[in-house]
């Protein structure tokens, strides 16, 4: 297949082209105007692309769409773009042309805060639905990735004896990148999965300590001493660690950690028929 990925230089976007490449497949990147290449890319803004003639040009001689494009941190207008209007549009182009649309959203929407974010991030689902009936919806917990700015957080914090973690903290089901990349691919060339909303969700669930343990077990550490921190005040450490410029300890991970990111762990065995990569190994999988 020819495959179109929207975000293709993003943290998931890079991993699903290279697994796309190495399964023999033809990539098209969708990355920003200043990104782009030669070859094998094609403009994208997703903060004002919200019309399905915009896209329809940047289809052609594309067999299939995958949308892996995200923000954490920005306005609402931003983020209600980027979610929902431009990924819309997208899916009606898709469905114009009667080709197969994947959306790479979250997990726990349902239960999740009204943050700008999670709002977006519902309505985009929702408008990705009413554009285009085929359309497949991925929802990952939280992913591991060597190359992922959060995973290195974490990976910093693991060599510490201490770890201070919020109170509050709900139950997440962490998934490795490669394994989401795969399920991405699986999915997006199969008939029977059109229409069909996906948990992409690791074999263990724990809650981020717990996680943060494991990682640090795995790399020949002994458990490390627990300092919870309330999350009022780990909010406001946050946003003065944002404040200084630190991109990835921000409130809004905070966020993403008070809600559940748990969902039916089936499913990846499911599509993929095997088990998901198990948290004791991330770590040795290739980076």
């Amino acid at each position: 297949m020819n495959i179109f990925i929207v975000g293709g230089n993003g943290f998931i976007g890079r991993h699903i082209v290279s697994a796309a490449i190495a399964q023999g497949h033809q990539v098209v990147r969708g990355v920003r105007l200043e990104q782009m290449e030669p070859n094998g890319t094609r403009a994208c803004d997703m903060q004002h692309d919200v019309a399905a003639k915009t896209w329809l040009p940047r289809l052609t001689n594309i067999d299939a769409v995958i949308n892996c494009v995200g923000v954490l941190r920005a306005s609402i207008d931003v983020m209600q773009s980027t979610h929902c209007d431009s990924p819309a549009a997208l899916a009606a182009a898709c469905a114009e042309l009667k080709k197969p649309f994947l959306h790479v959203s979250a997990l726990g929407l349902d239960q999740a805060a009204d943050t700008p974010y999670f709002v977006s991030k519902r309505d985009g689902e929702a408008a990705v639905r009413a554009a285009h009936s085929g359309a497949i919806i991925v929802r990952p917990s939280l992913v591991f990735g060597h190359d992922s700015p959060a995973t290195q957080l974490l990976l910093l914090q693991s060599h510490f004896p201490v770890l201070c973690v919020p109170t509050d903290t709900k139950a997440i089901a962490p998934i490795h990148v490669d394994d989401l990349a795969a399920l991405c691919l699986s999915l997006i060339g199969t008939v029977r999965a059109l229409g069909c909303d996906v948990d992409a969700v690791g074999a263990t669930e724990c809650t981020i300590a717990d996680y943060v343990q494991t990682l640090r077990i795995a790399r020949g550490h002994p458990r490390a001493a627990l300092v919870r921190v309330p999350n009022r005040w780990m909010r406001i450490g946050l946003k003065c660690a944002a404040f200084c410029g630190a991109r990835t300890i921000t409130p809004e991970a905070l966020d993403l950690m008070e809600h559940d990111h748990t969902g039916d762990a089936r499913s990846f065995t499911r599509w993929m028929r095997r088990a998901p990569a198990a948290m004791t190994a991330f770590q040795s999988l290739a980076h």
